[in-house]
């Protein structure tokens, strides 16, 4: 009884929310709670190690196998006979013996024929040139120097005066004697440094007028070498003219040999009729 009167009171004091309270259903809800839940989806299983490779094993050596027997070559098919009989070679001779059919000619043959020789060139003329003019007022004298002679020109004159003249005469006339002299012609002159033509080619104008003087004295051409060097001059006089005689093996060899001159014939006596013998009188 004591148990039973706590819950009466209970309902009776709780009656009146529970029936106020409204219980809403959701259909949908009750269907997809109905649903069956997805199957899950399965793992992969884990990859297994891969093994590792095997060495591989060696090849054993080979047996020795017996040399292969090597085929006969085949029988070689014979050659058809030639239409054309076979060429004849020298008869063979042996030492000590003759063929039979060797042919001696009776005469040696001739001698080949030879071109004649090429006729020698012509020698070179030495064609002297006109002598210089020889100014008797021209500046200028002649100076020893070492090794050679000075001679000295006028300011923008080629002009020579009879001392510079005869003096290149002299040294022609000794020069022509010697077959292995050579000349050697070195000519300066003076000018301006910007304008460097006009002096060479004054230098050149003497150098020419020396050495048409030493050929009219009897130099060759080719043992005389000339030089227009200008302003080139150095320390000595800017007018002048050097002139060194030297020895030339070359010159020597190059000179031909003078033709020695023919011996005089001397004319045989005339016989006199006093020295003419009498024929004898015959029996």
């Amino acid at each position: 009884m004591r148990k039973f009167f706590p819950s009466l009171l209970a309902v009776f004091l709780l009656g009146p929310l529970v029936a106020r309270a409204q219980v809403t259903v959701n259909p949908q809800a009750l269907d997809q709670g109905a649903a069956a839940p997805a199957p899950a989806t399965p793992s992969p299983p884990p990859a297994k190690p891969k093994p590792k490779p095997k060495p591989k094993p060696k090849p054993k050596p080979a047996a020795a196998r017996p040399p292969a027997a090597v085929p006969a070559p085949p029988a070689q098919a014979a050659a058809p006979p030639s239409v054309f009989p076979p060429p004849e070679g020298p008869p063979t001779v042996r030492l000590g013996t003759a063929p039979e059919t060797l042919d001696v000619p009776e005469a040696p043959p001739a001698s080949p024929l030879l071109p004649p020789a090429a006729p020698a060139p012509p020698a070179h003329p030495n064609v002297v040139p006109p002598p210089a003019p020889v100014v008797a007022s021209a500046a200028g004298e002649v100076l020893d120097v070492p090794g050679g002679t000075r001679i000295t020109f006028g300011p923008a004159s080629a002009d020579l005066n009879p001392a510079t003249d005869a003096a290149l005469r002299e040294i022609g006339a000794a020069a022509a004697k010697d077959p292995a002299a050579v000349v050697n012609v070195i000519a300066y002159a003076a000018g301006p440094r910007e304008d460097p033509s006009t002096p060479r080619r004054l230098s050149l104008d003497r150098a020419l007028a020396a050495r048409s003087v030493l050929m009219a004295a009897g130099v060759p051409s080719t043992r005389i070498y000339v030089r227009a060097l200008g302003t080139s001059y150095g320390e000595g006089p800017p007018d002048r003219v050097d002139l060194v005689v030297v020895h030339s093996t070359a010159a020597l060899a190059a000179t031909p040999p003078e033709a020695a001159p023919a011996p005089a014939q001397t004319p045989a006596p005339a016989q006199t009729p006093a020295q003419t013998p009498a024929p004898k009188p015959q029996p």
